[in-house]
This record gives C-alpha cells, structure tokens and sequence, in this order.
C-alpha cells in the first residue's frame, strides 16, 4: 500500500493505492459522512482486493485530505468537481479505462461519470448509493446537516446507525467517533463540507438524481449492492438504479446496516472480485 498526491486540476488529491503490479484497474469512490475519507470505508476491501487488481482509492474533493481550494455553493457544482477530479485523476495515472466502485455519495458520482464519460469505465458495482428520488431520511439529513448541531455526541449516534449491530466494532466505534471529530471540527473541513449541501438535504439528493432516459443509456455491466437495514439511503434506491439501468443487478444483505463494506465485509469483498472477475457475467 502507498500514498501520494496526484494534482487533479486546480487541487491536490490525496491517493491510497495497492496492487499496482497488476494491469486492470478499480477505481473506489467513498461515501459522505462528516469526517468521512477513503481508507475509513475502503481498509478492508483495499487489501483484499489488490490480490488481483490495482486499486486506487481517493479521498474525494473536500474530504480527507484532498483540501479543495475554492468553496463552490451547492451539491451540483461539487458534483462537477468530483467528476472532473476522478477524470483527471485517471489521466494523471495514465489509465484509459478502470472498473469502478462507488459508496453512497460515491455511488452517485459514479453514476455521474458513467453517464458523462462512458468509455472511460468497464464495469461499476454501487453500495448503498444516491442517486434515484427520494424523500430525504433522517439518518442522511442528520449526516448532511451534521454542523447545525455538531457534537462529539451527534457523530458518536451517527457512526452506530452506520450499523446494524455497532457493537461489532466493540470499543473501537468511541475511538472512531472521537478520531472523526476533531478532524471534521477543522476549519477548513467544516467550511467546505457546509458548501457542498448549503441548500438542504433534499436539493442535494436531487442534485445527484440522474433522469429515467439518461439510466437507460447507461450501458456498463453493474452490481448494486444495498442493505435490507440501511438508515441513511433507503432500498428502494437500488430497485430504482436497476429497473432503469438495462445491464444492473441487485445484491441485497440483510441484517446490516450503511457500511456493508465493514459489517458484512467477507461477502461484500467476495462479491466485488467476483463480480470483476466476471462471475456474473
């Protein structure tokens, strides 16, 4: 496993890479929580996966440590901003063309560049993803609008409902809840964050909603994959991407929560290789 940043545009995008002895690509697009970054929902699927692939997994524009340098207003022109950065990210590692797996807010933005720059991805697996309509939960109003009653407390009840059972993670769900906090208290993190979903939870559920039309035409090969007990993003969701989306499966785990990738990780790692490894093919 290394680390760098790669200049995406305008910015520096931190990088977590593995497996890159190895010719075919997955891009891992990670999901929006305050204090949320690539290696909290990618440290066990990054291993693994790099047995067989070259994983790249980014801290999104605005998270982690890929600090963004303006402060665009509104979920749409962040979308863009992710979009570009993911584009420019593949160009800077000289990749033509990668699988790619996005989580919730990733999910979406996955479907953003599928729909935008198709030839630029194989196959695509989404876990728990954004992107249909849908009427705002208060699990993902509570995570969104997380700084209109930031406290140690709030995060700490957020990371819990991330799960089905919390105590899997035993003691480790107060160390991450505190670790989290004093990294999202940060100035800079917070002013960016508040940016992104300035116009409330539903305009940015909206803003990722691609139309029925544009679903249809999307032509990759690709697995949803979704929790049965999920309090942020609703199942429902899934059912959407895959009615619409003609070349879409559903996986769907049951008792587990939003963080498939950590509750249920033995499956979900499972079911990502062999899903590139072409089993469902």
């Amino acid at each position: 496993m290394q680390t760098s940043n790669i200049q995406t545009g305008t910015f520096s995008t931190f990088l977590n890479e593995a497996g890159v002895e190895n010719d075919t690509s997955i891009l891992l697009l990670h999901g929006s929580g305050p204090g949320a970054n690539a290696m909290s929902n990618w440290h066990f699927a990054l291993p693994f996966l790099a047995g067989s692939y070259h994983c790249l997994a980014p801290d999104i524009a605005g998270f982690g440590q890929s600090q963004h340098n303006d402060h665009p207003r509104g979920t749409s022109k962040w979308i863009d901003t992710w979009v570009q950065q993911q584009i420019d990210l593949l160009d800077a590692k000289g990749i033509e063309k990668t699988h790619i797996v996005g989580n919730s807010m990733g999910g979406g933005v996955t479907l953003h560049l599928l729909d935008r720059h198709p030839d630029r991805f194989d196959k695509a697996l989404l876990m728990g993803p954004v992107g249909a309509p849908f009427a705002p939960t208060e699990g993902l109003t509570k995570g969104w609008q997380f700084y209109k009653d930031a406290s140690e407390e709030v995060l700490l009840d957020l990371i819990k409902k991330f799960l089905y059972d919390p105590s899997i993670l035993g003691p480790d769900v107060e160390k991450i809840a505190a670790e989290r906090y004093t990294n999202v208290m940060k100035d800079n993190v917070r002013v960016q964050f508040e940016a992104m979903f300035c116009d409330g939870t539903k305009a940015g559920i909206d803003a990722f909603v691609l139309p029925e039309d544009r679903l249809a035409n999307i032509p990759h090969q690709m697995m949803v994959t979704h929790a049965r007990e999920d309090y942020f993003i609703p199942l429902s969701n899934s059912y959407h991407l895959v009615e619409h989306i003609p070349n879409a499966q559903l996986h769907v785990f049951h008792h587990c929560g939003h963080w498939v990738q950590i509750e249920q990780k033995s499956a979900f790692n499972n079911i990502t290789k062999q899903f590139f490894d072409g089993a469902f093919d």
